[in-house]
């Protein structure tokens, strides 16, 4: 009696595990996080405005995300905890720089080492291509990055690239990726195909890596873009729509509208992290 009692006992006790770690799996599969991510552009010690912002103000923002105890993370971890394949640290967040100005290389890249961070460096392949063909190079005050220089960042543990549109960075004859007045949906897809498309062959002849991000010019975004984005193998799209986005494990269409705060030279370091917290 005694030894089917205890056969008994020890048959509940794997049960039970087995049901806890079922429920868990479960409860994890559903879990839920915030996700700030700052969205810097023009980093210039002349001057600071709407879309640029100081070396001292850069600095500033990273010793407070580091005093607060935030972990910045890069794309790969993301959807690896979309995809249920790995974690996120419980204080994460993303940095972000658009339109690949060489500035960023300049003034950023050594401050993102300095605090142990790392950010998406988004290119704009028109512009990377001119600044490359001219030859006028590595100047903080115009230059974009070069294609050599986009290469050396992606195999670095600082700054990885992002898809930012070869030429669609325009008002006009589009605002950004915005489908055409009589353009037909099948025009305006081999459009987004035929231009994103092309930055992300450049982009892997550059750095041997498939480019899995995209940050919208002007945040300008549509229905028909995100599903053929997704369809080209994308899995993370920036907006520009202001606030803090929630991200679940399982559920990739939580990257496909990301949010970001656009982090202006005209407010303090104070006032980036309220709008950090305000959610």
């Amino acid at each position: 009696m005694k030894k089917i009692a205890l056969f008994i006992a020890v048959v509940l006790v794997i049960i039970t595990l087995l049901c806890t770690t079922s429920f868990v799996f479960a409860e994890q599969s559903q879990e839920s996080i915030d996700l700030p991510i700052l969205m810097y552009h023009s980093v210039l010690k002349s001057k600071t405005g709407t879309y640029i912002v100081s070396p001292a103000q850069l600095e500033a923002d990273f010793n407070k995300i580091v005093k607060e105890g935030y972990t910045a993370v890069s794309t790969e971890q993301v959807i690896n905890f979309i995809d249920g394949t790995g974690t996120l640290p419980s204080k994460p967040i993303m940095i972000t720089f658009d339109d690949g100005h060489f500035n960023n290389i300049y003034y950023a890249k050594p401050l993102l080492e300095k605090y142990g961070l790392k950010a998406v460096f988004n290119v704009i392949g028109k512009f990377s291509d001119f600044t490359t063909n001219s030859g006028d190079t590595d100047n903080p005050n115009y230059s974009h990055a070069t294609w050599t220089e986009i290469g050396e960042l992606s195999h670095g543990n600082v700054m990885e690239i992002g898809n930012h549109t070869y030429n669609m960075h325009n008002y006009k004859p589009r605002f950004g990726i915005a489908q055409k007045y009589n353009e037909s949906d099948e025009e305006y897809v081999k459009a987004l195909q035929n231009d994103i498309g092309k930055l992300q062959k450049i982009l892997f002849e550059n750095t041997g890596k498939q480019c899995k991000v995209l940050a919208y010019p002007f945040g300008k975004y549509s229905e028909l873009a995100e599903k053929t984005l997704t369809q080209m193998g994308f899995r993370m799209m920036f907006t520009c729509n202001e606030g803090v986005s929630t991200i679940t494990r399982g559920k990739p269409q939580s990257l496909y509208k990301l949010k970001r705060i656009n982090r202006s030279g005209k407010y303090d370091v104070e006032t980036v992290f309220q709008k950090i917290k305000s959610k």
